[in-house]
């Protein structure tokens, strides 16, 4: 099947604005505006604590706790408290602000151990909150140490300290943000510290790294006034491969001499189809473009065909162009696919409703379109996570020999030709369309132009018939896949990188060339390289010297 493109040209009509209804007197012209100092923005305000956090209580202990505005506001401040609580309690819920921006609560401590949180707010405003830990036996310091093996970039480790807790209690949510009363970051070079830890109940310590790592370790025994060492073991989340989105990109090395035989097999039948070696190219050409007239000038064509010799005419006109149709093939044939193509390029998508599979989509296969190559849009490929950090997937990638020739073949004819030079207009070129057109002069109502334009399009004709051999000779291609890589993720454990290799095979449906453990990457669709699909065409020269044909 072949697909016409052609261009559409819009024409932007500007039009004169209204004309001036009239003037404005010299006195009005005259006229300044006065001068305004521009508005002052109004400052964004904050709620602040004046208490220093954590705060730190006795069991049944009673605490005043001031907050304030900045810049100082007249609001209402609301107060709750969030957490393990237990019975503490507050002596209002609303508090109205000071002269000097201030409100004030009362707390009294619950009458056990515990942690938790006291946030205030302004309604439709901003929010504080202040970290209170308990302990009826005073607090300890814990310096917490994250024993992680794995090969993830860290920079930051979180610890969260849940009192009255365990770990199996909050292992279920993690990596995600576990409820905890004390929260702190600290770069991975820096210690990690958790003051005020209460003395009495059990703890909760987690760590995690992004959303990626994590692990947790249950405290408990610690001494006032003491600073207690806790290891905390971590491990990282599988990777998530349902979320996989990737460019990827497989280096293409196969077997040369079996590859290279599938392309010399291609090869000879685009060139027997196009141009076949026991036919007169001239009688062929006439005889497409009589078949692309319509039928009420089909006798037309066909009285002039005889009446004034075109076959003859056109059988001289070819053999005086600088090059045969067939010779210029088999040119672009042997500089098209003297190599195998160097990656084949697509997208890596997940099936998020379909665990364990994901779509290939091909964007190329080295210079040549993935279309054009005949491969479909898209290719149902199996992904899982394995150990390590790896990402394996695999799958079949269909494709047409000929079809693939034809594009290698595109891609040498078209090398430096004006941007929107097509494959019709080489061949036209080569063929000489338009001498043909005024040499032949017309028939009926169709003038020489009329001959020049059927002439191509006789031989785009010809050209997409013959990229169709492989189909019609029942030879469908296939790549086999077998890919393992090292993935690199993001703060959820999703990858955004591919490195490894794979290892497969390609065949024509006949012959089979092994791929052995070539290279493979991947990365987050628009930030690998831009390789265009076709190299910057040029004009198709006029005279190429005539090579050797394809062996059979």
């Amino acid at each position: 099947m072949r697909f016409s493109y052609r261009r559409a040209w819009f024409v932007l009509l500007a039009t004169a604005g209204p004309p001036l209804l009239g003037c404005a007197s010299n006195d009005e012209m005259s006229v300044e505006t006065p001068w305004s100092p521009p508005v002052e923005t109004v400052p964004k305000t904050q709620l602040i604590f004046t208490n220093e956090g954590p705060l730190s209580l006795g069991m049944r202990e009673q605490a005043t706790i001031t907050v304030r505005t900045d810049p100082p506001s007249s609001d209402e401040v609301w107060f709750v408290l969030l957490g393990d609580s237990l019975d503490a309690t507050l002596d209002r819920v609303a508090a109205p602000m000071d002269a000097e921006g201030t409100a004030t609560v009362t707390m009294r401590a619950p009458n056990k151990a515990t942690a938790y949180r006291l946030r205030a707010w302004i309604k439709d405003g901003p929010a504080a909150e202040l970290p209170v830990t308990v302990s009826g036996d005073g607090f300890a310091t814990l310096q917490v140490l994250p024993q992680y093996k794995g090969k993830r970039a860290v920079t930051t480790w979180t610890v969260s300290v849940l009192p009255r807790s365990t770990c199996e209690a909050v292992a279920p949510l993690l990596p995600e943000d576990a409820p905890a009363d004390i929260v702190k970051s600290e770069p991975v070079d820096a210690p990690l510290l958790v003051e005020k830890a209460p003395v009495g109940p059990t703890l909760a310590v987690s760590v995690r790294a992004g959303h990626y790592a994590w692990g947790c370790a249950t405290a408990s025994g610690l001494i006032a006034g003491t600073t207690q060492t806790i290891k905390v073991n971590i491990i990282d989340k599988p990777v998530v491969v349902g979320k996989t989105d990737l460019d990827v990109t497989l280096d293409f090395v196969p077997a040369q001499a079996p590859f290279l035989s599938m392309m010399n097999a291609a090869g000879k039948s685009l060139l027997e189809r196009f141009a076949p070696a026991n036919v007169e190219m001239a009688t062929a050409l006439l005889d497409e473009m009589a078949a692309r007239v319509p039928a009420l000038d089909a006798a037309l064509f066909a009285d002039a065909r005889v009446a004034s010799g075109w076959d003859t005419i056109t059988k001289d006109h070819l053999a005086a162009q600088p090059i045969s149709l067939r010779s210029a093939i088999e040119g672009f044939l042997q500089k098209g696919t003297a190599a195998p193509p160097a990656q084949l390029a697509g997208r890596l998508t997940a099936l998020t409703a379909v665990p364990g599979f994901g779509m290939f989509s091909p964007s190329r296969f080295g210079v040549v379109p993935a279309d054009e190559a005949g491969m479909p849009g898209t290719h149902l490929v199996k992904i899982a996570s394995e150990p390590g950090d790896n990402v394996s997937t695999s799958g079949e990638i269909f494709w047409l020999p000929s079809r693939y020739v034809g594009g290698a073949c595109k891609s040498v004819a078209l090398e430096g030709a004006p941007e929107g030079t097509t494959m019709d207009d080489a061949l036209a070129t080569i063929a000489g369309c338009k001498a043909l057109g005024e040499a032949l002069v017309g028939f009926g109502t169709c003038d020489a132009t009329c001959l020049a334009g059927l002439c191509q399009e006789a031989l785009a004709t010809r050209w997409d018939a013959a990229q169709d051999g492989s189909a019609i000779e029942g030879k469908i291609g296939l790549l086999q896949i077998f890919a393992a890589a090292g993935a690199t993720v993001d703060d959820v454990a999703v990858p955004v990188s591919l490195q490894g290799s794979w290892l497969g095979s390609v065949t024509d449906g006949v012959i089979v060339a092994p791929v052995e453990k070539a290279p493979i990457t991947g990365v987050l669709p628009g930030l690998g390289e831009t390789v265009p699909a076709d190299p910057p065409p040029e004009a198709p020269p006029e005279a190429p010297p005539a090579p050797e044909p394809p062996s059979p």
